[in-house]
């Protein structure tokens, strides 16, 4: 990315010369009018100088003005180049928020509005000796006025900082309360609880304006300074000028040109103190991107011969939560051919959702694997594990989109294809009678019930006959007609040679002839040991064959 930004690059800093450099068409202005000007009375030299001045002026706006568009669009070309891939890489690592994201806004938000501050602060040594060469003391001068007032700005950003952090994250926490009441509002309207959020909201909110009020308290009171102080100088700067001037060491016009270009300066330096803390984060953020971009890249899997078609085997599986000292399941093996269905059955917390992201590849075993044909099913390369895995999470979520768009699981696809699972689902005839049929728009006015959005999840489960289905507790808040389309739909699948793996909490009569085989997971259950009780290590799991 650095070979190719360094064209663009080259000619920000060739736009960043030029613009500096007409910066001085207004000094040579002034001193050209008051040192030839008046003494000449020349009414043509006016003019053709005014000219010259008016058309450096419009120059350097054309510039300045094509810079920041450039930059901008490097700003752009930057975040869609490396969010892409962040985004990718986080979603498959199961945090769809990646903190790289963040380093990413920051870097590009420099780019947009602090870099061309931080190209054109190296000029401000080079207007400084300008006004030096114009007098000594007036360089002088301006030197000493430049360190107090970047001293000035300095302070203000130290002593700004944590009061202003303190703000960013009130502001946060508050966004965080409405957003939580948003997504369960059926909840905070049963309880009545609208009161009490917007309490603690006003609470979070009040701290913010707390914060801001002595943010504002301190930035207000040093931009009063730093105000104050810069008149000063210019004062002092013009005041020392014009004795230079009586004493006949300086030209008018060079006192007057060497206060404008100190002013240069001095706006120079501002504009890069003001960007200092996005110079800081923009740092931090491309190390870490740096960072990130310099771990090997992940070997794409070979895909080994008969894979999507062999047997699913759990071969001696462990596995542990991060923090637990318990197994939920101690050398767990089985094996499941295509076309049969196996049964999980245990109360709750026996492990069975956990078995499922087991069995889909979202988690990995602490000893043993699990493999579909020959190959670790954490290793299925992407556009196996598109069309060879079906999911029915225990909890159904639909993401923001056509009902279309979810079946087909945001993949590009025929309608046939959706059509045929949603009518798998059972649930073709209630879309068809939606507003905008597969094309409607899923979201809360959409009135699809529990029932419903769960057999749309199904149809995505079942979208072009996966080779592996895992069901987690999918008879769960369906009616007895859904449960009997649930039936039928797992009996086509097993047709199809797909391996069906359902959870469920109890022992029931459903599925009753299609079962292959059957994993009982046992609860855990204390130990009387010595007169104390403690946790028995692991529950009973039991594995039976139906046929």
């Amino acid at each position: 990315m650095w070979r190719r930004s360094i064209p663009g690059l080259a000619a920000v800093v060739g736009f960043g010369v030029c613009i500096n450099a007409l910066r001085f068409a207004g000094p040579l202005y002034f001193i050209q009018i008051f040192d030839r000007v008046i003494s000449s009375r020349s009414v043509e030299t006016l003019v053709i100088l005014t000219l010259a001045a008016l058309l450096a002026l419009v120059t350097g706006v054309v510039l300045e003005a094509i810079r920041r568009r450039m930059l901008s669009r490097w700003s752009v070309w930057i975040e869609h180049h490396l969010t892409s891939q962040s985004v990718k890489a986080g979603l498959t690592a199961g945090v769809p928020n990646p903190p790289l994201l963040t380093s990413i806004e920051k870097v590009s938000s420099f780019v947009e509005r602090g870099l061309a501050a931080w190209l054109d602060v190296v000029w401000a040594p080079v207007f400084l000796l300008c006004v030096y060469l114009i007098h000594p003391v007036l360089g002088l001068i301006a030197l000493a006025g430049m360190a107090l007032l970047t001293g000035m700005s300095l302070l203000k950003e130290k002593i700004t900082q944590e009061p202003r952090q303190a703000e960013r994250e009130a502001a946060k926490q508050a966004k965080e309360i409405l957003i939580s009441a948003e997504r369960h509002k059926d909840v905070v309207g049963a309880f009545a609880m609208a009161d009490a959020i917007a309490g603690r909201w006003g609470r979070n909110r009040v701290d913010g304006f707390l914060q801001r009020e002595r943010l504002n308290a301190r930035g207000s009171s040093l931009d009063a300074a730093i105000r104050a102080l810069n008149r000063c100088v210019y004062i002092v700067l013009l005041a020392s000028g014009i004795w230079l001037f009586l004493n006949d060491s300086a030209s008018l016009g060079g006192v007057f040109a060497a206060r404008l270009i100190a002013r240069f300066a001095y706006r120079m330096v501002e504009k890069a103190v003001r960007e200092l803390r996005s110079l800081r984060e923009a740092r931090e953020g491309y190390s870490q991107i740096k960072a990130e971009l310099a771990k090997p890249l992940d070997v794409e899997p070979s895909l080994l011969p008969g894979t999507p078609q062999g047997s699913l085997v759990l071969d001696q599986v462990t596995f542990r939560h991060a923090g637990s000292r318990a197994d939920v399941f101690r050398k767990l093996s089985l094996s499941l051919a295509p076309g049969e269905l196996l049964l999980v059955i245990g109360r709750a917390a026996t492990g069975k959702t956990t078995l499922s992201r087991l069995l889909i590849g979202l988690l990995k075993p602490r000893t043993g694997q699990i493999r579909l044909g020959d190959m670790d099913i954490t290793r299925l390369p992407d556009n196996v594990r598109v069309g060879g895995i079906g999911y029915l999470p225990q909890h159904v979520e639909l993401f923001e989109g056509t009902v279309a768009e979810n079946i087909a699981r945001f993949q590009q696809s025929s309608i046939d294809d959706v059509v045929s699972a949603a009518k798998i689902a059972g649930i073709h005839e209630v879309i068809i009678r939606l507003g905008q049929g597969y094309d409607t728009l899923l979201n809360d006015s959409v009135g699809l019930s529990g029932s419903e959005r769960k057999r749309v999840a199904l149809a995505r489960a079942l979208f072009r006959a996966p080779r592996l289905i895992v069901l987690d507790e999918p008879f769960a808040n369906l009616d007895a007609a859904s449960k009997k389309t649930l039936e039928s739909a797992v009996r086509l699948m097993k047709d199809a040679g797909s391996s069906v793996i359902v959870t469920i909490s109890g022992q029931t009569n459903r599925l009753a002839g299609l079962v292959d085989r059957s994993l009982i997971l046992g609860s855990r259950s204390p130990e009387l040991t010595g007169g104390s009780v403690r946790p028995v290590a692991f529950g009973k799991t039991e594995l039976r064959s139906v046929k």
